[in-house]
């Protein structure tokens, strides 16, 4: 498949799949808003099985592209009364590509976590865990993660793609886009 192709169906992916999990349940957005049914698309590139945490009680599956090895995709994750946030990354589309998902929480105890995408595709790696350390004092018991996605090396064809998922025990978490900038210092 040429660069062009791998480059369509990425943005297919990227604009069709936002897949949300609730519950252990998928919820996808319907491409036409008529029913609930994946799209094709969905349909041959879903995200990859993995095991979460026993407590958990949010997941949210994100869809991260890249267009050059420089460029790192954020988000923020908000969880009222989490005691932690835990991240896995895997490759989506192109066999051989290598991703990185880092973590840093910011509270009375700031901490960071990493993990990688283990190299096969549709392949989530370890966990990676951020905790709750009381939170600050404008925002107790509450966690605030700045999630960031980075390609790390591979095949190098762009745009590319990777799955990262996010879960955490508590039920209450918005996610939120930050977008892409470019950054060699990719630590959050």
């Amino acid at each position: 498949m040429s660069n062009l192709m791998y480059s369509c169906v990425l943005m297919l992916l990227m604009a069709s799949l936002s897949v949300t999990l609730a519950m252990g349940q998928i919820q996808s957005a319907p491409a036409d808003g008529s029913d609930n049914a994946p799209t094709e698309l969905e349909k041959e590139h879903p995200p990859p099985a993995t095991d979460v945490a026993p407590d958990t009680r949010f997941q949210q599956v994100l869809f991260c592209t890249l267009d050059r090895p420089s460029e790192v995709q954020r988000y923020n994750v908000q969880c009222t009364n989490a005691r932690r946030v835990d991240v896995q990354i895997a490759d989506c589309c192109i066999p051989g590509d290598h991703w990185e998902a880092k973590s840093k929480a910011w509270d009375a105890a700031p901490n960071t976590a990493v993990t990688t995408s283990p190299g096969a595709q549709n392949v989530f790696g370890l966990r990676s865990r951020v905790y709750n350390y009381g939170g600050t004092p404008q925002n107790l018991r509450n966690i605030n993660v700045e999630v960031d996605c980075s390609y790390i090396h591979g095949v190098n064809v762009f745009g590319a793609g990777s799955f990262l998922r996010i879960t955490s025990d508590s039920p209450n978490c918005v996610v939120t886009d930050l977008g892409k900038r470019d950054s060699i210092n990719r630590t959050p």
